[in-house]
């Protein structure tokens, strides 16, 4: 089964800096959460995101798992070491804790398992597993899969995608029932005016034809 966790204001412990580490790392940089990274490296990359303020780095060379208990609340921890038996001992820890966790190189032991993500403007994400059999696989489907959506996904898609979400976060209080606001969702979607706005990218008038699109259908009370 595959899920997209929400993370916004979650703390997430990263245990290694490789390129393994890194790569989690860089897959967690637009789901704003607390990133904490526990390393004895410190390469540019990693100086580069601390210095925006993407993560908190604490260097320090991993023995056991001993460091988590310095850590109340958790969401997530992903052990990236080389150590596959540091990464069980993290893993079995961070279990105990309460909090979802990940090793690198066994999925037997991981609360779940990766999926290679398509990410597309950082609106829209698509995943392809293998349920940790092969990532290897995986990837190379992603890279095959992802030419092809390029091509099929357009910007006025993706400008659908955020209007949708201006839009569900204005009819929250103002459309009462669940089958409403779905009904309204597809009207944006059918409105030949807002689909032509958005094909001349003109989003700021698109979006105000959906304030008056809201306006006009509370005043049916649908």
């Amino acid at each position: 089964m595959l899920v997209d966790l929400n993370l916004n204001g979650k703390q997430v412990i990263i245990v290694g800096g490789g390129t393994e580490g890194l790569r989690k790392l860089r897959g967690l940089e637009d789901q704003s959460c607390e990133i904490i990274l526990i390393t004895n490296r410190l390469n540019k990359i990693i100086k580069g995101l601390q210095d925006k303020g993407s993560l908190s780095l604490r260097k320090e060379h991993v023995k056991d798992a001993s460091f988590l208990k310095d850590y109340e609340n958790p969401f997530l921890v992903l052990a990236c070491t080389n150590n596959k038996l540091l990464n069980r001992a993290i893993t079995r820890e961070a279990r105990l804790m309460g909090a979802l966790s990940y090793a690198v190189d066994d999925p037997s032991v991981s609360d779940f398992s990766y999926a290679s993500i398509i990410n597309i403007e950082g609106i829209l994400q698509i995943a392809i597993s293998t349920s940790g059999r092969s990532p290897i696989v995986a990837r190379r489907f992603r890279i095959k899969a992802e030419r092809v959506l390029r091509r099929l996904i357009s910007k006025s898609d993706i400008e659908n995608i955020r209007l949708q979400e201006a839009a569900r976060r204005m009819i929250r209080t103002r459309i009462p029932t669940v089958n409403e606001r779905k009904d309204f969702l597809y009207s944006i979607i059918n409105n030949a005016t807002i689909q032509k706005l958005i094909k001349e990218d003109r989003i700021d008038d698109a979006r105000a034809e959906l304030v008056a699109l809201i306006n006009s259908w509370e005043g049916k009370g649908n």
